[in-house]
């Protein structure tokens, strides 16, 4: 019998490491700290978005499964190798490993088609559209997402790796490394939810999320802002292997001192539920402006598109008194807004002076600030929601570099918002075999893989949205076949030995 891979965590990257590791012949077993109902990790609760690099457009149709892309019922625009890696540099401003970008970029594509080979279906983006002449157009690389958003994914997900029969402990934490005698890891010990405690052997892959649910390591790590911060996902990612890990000599990479966040509604849960998700998220600023409690804008609203700003605006207004903001759009741009605004915290009114009071902002001051945008608002250039138009403010700070428009049409639409956290940016740093590095010698640890939201080096101050997932997919299938080999290996030569 083939010796185990021990699969930590039950999200998109673990399950993708649970099914690699099964195509190659090992024996797995994965362990969801999570009860039944709740499996999935955050992959659950996102929208199922991923960004992959594609220069034909049937490649795309691949993975649909249909001609849609191809037979120009909506519009689709390429998105290569060079754009995604452009991206990836841009928001995290250089700071993104060069050979892990690559190796991201040049696998996106690739292990989105295996796993369509593993009964994972895909569908056109919901979100962070645009419509023109009647049609809908996925530019970005925003054009797929898996089917049913996250939900869809961890089902169908859970359904192969069933139908691999990888074995699934539900409620069952990982709470250390084992560790034999020459510094390899070797096994994991475990405990569920009744209190009973196991060592369990075999090869380890951590898959398990980073820290973003555990007050005490955001405020580590993160800053004091972070302690009371709304969390977006699940509450089980927690940093208990991280810390693990890094007792054993693992090498910390990335961007520690900074996450993923995201705007979202200001009344959403102090912690992220299968009812919410994405659904809180509030991502339209670009087409209005944001304000703060003092009636004062904070942020350049149209910097960029929504995928490449949204995580900076949410972390941004995180800084404001009470960490809470307002985003403001007249009628002008009514039918841009994402769909998800239709159930939005909501202040309406005819008069701006009316709207500031119903929000309990400063009517005067509220007034002046939109009245010194609107007079810096750019006329002579067309305002196009299609393109980064150029339509800027002149002689403001912060400028809005994009879609200027200004607010003069009512109804007027106050939405406040604020800063939600959804995974940690540091982590531990692996080759692209997904092994886990020695702080020391800077050679594998033998035995030990990470994955995901556990790893460091490929996302820094941000990241481009629906490049999460498909991040977790290229490490979790690189780090389930490296744990098979390794595990192989070990059951050839026992078998041999014995």
């Amino acid at each position: 019998m083939a010796k185990r891979v021990i699969v930590v965590g039950a999200g998109n990257a673990a399950l993708v490491a649970a099914l690699a590791a099964s195509d190659a012949g090992a024996d797995v077993t994965v362990l969801e700290k999570a009860p039944r109902d709740q499996r999935g990790g955050n992959t659950r609760y996102t929208a199922g978005l991923v960004r992959f690099a594609f220069d034909e457009l049937a490649a795309v149709d691949e993975l649909l499964g249909n001609n849609a892309a191809t037979s120009g019922a909506v519009t689709v625009e390429p998105y290569t190798a060079e754009t995604f890696t452009n991206a990836i540099m841009q928001t995290s401003r250089g700071e993104a490993d060069p050979d892990l970008t690559d190796w991201l970029v040049s696998e996106s594509q690739d292990v989105l088609r295996w796993m369509k080979g593993h009964g994972i279906d895909f569908e056109f983006a919901q979100y962070l559209t645009t419509a023109e002449g009647g049609k809908t157009v996925y530019r970005n690389g925003l054009v797929l997402q898996s089917a049913g958003g996250g939900e869809g994914l961890t089902a169908m997900e859970f359904a192969a790796v069933e139908r691999a029969e990888c074995e699934i402990r539900y409620g069952t934490a990982a709470i250390d490394l084992i560790r034999d005698d020459i510094g390899g890891i070797v096994g994991v010990r475990i405990r569920n939810d009744a209190g009973y405690t196991e060592d369990l052997y075999g090869e380890v892959i951590l898959g398990c999320g980073g820290f973003e649910a555990n007050p005490e390591m955001r405020t580590r790590y993160l800053g004091p802002e972070w302690n009371l911060v709304k969390v977006r996902g699940v509450p089980y990612n927690t940093g208990e292997l991280l810390d693990a890990a890094l007792r054993v000599g693992a090498a910390t990479y990335g961007h520690w001192a900074d996450c993923h966040a995201a705007p979202i509604d200001v009344n959403s849960p102090k912690q992220g539920t299968l009812e919410t998700g994405e659904r809180t998220n509030r991502t339209s600023f670009l087409f209005g402006l944001a304000v703060n409690e003092q009636a004062e804008r904070f942020i350049d609203e149209g910097r960029d598109w929504a995928p490449q700003n949204y995580v900076a605006v949410g972390k941004a207004v995180l800084k404001q008194p009470n960490g809470i903001g307002y985003q403001l759009f007249d009628e002008k741009v009514a039918d841009l807004l994402d769909p998800r605004y239709g159930d939005a915290t909501v202040y309406q009114a005819d008069t701006l002076p009316e709207l500031a009071r119903r929000a309990g902002l400063d009517p005067e001051k509220f007034a002046r600030t939109v009245r010194e945008y609107n007079a810096a608002v750019d006329d002579l250039v067309a305002f196009d929601s299609t393109v980064r138009d150029g339509k800027a403010t002149r002689g403001i700070d912060p400028p809005k570099s994009n879609w200027a428009q200004r607010i003069d049409t009512p109804p007027f639409r106050l939405y406040p918002f604020t800063g939600g956290i959804t995974f940690t940016f540091g982590g531990l740093r692996i080759d692209r075999g997904a092994r886990v590095l020695d702080a020391g010698t800077g050679t594998p640890i033998p035995g030990l893989y990470a994955i995901g939201e556990m790893t460091g080096g490929f996302f820094y101050h941000s990241y481009p949205a629906g490049s999460g997932l498909v991040c977790g997919s290229v490490t979790g299938r690189a780090a389930g076949a490296a744990a098979a080999a390794a595990a192989l290996r070990g059951a050839t030569t026992a078998a041999a030995l014995s």
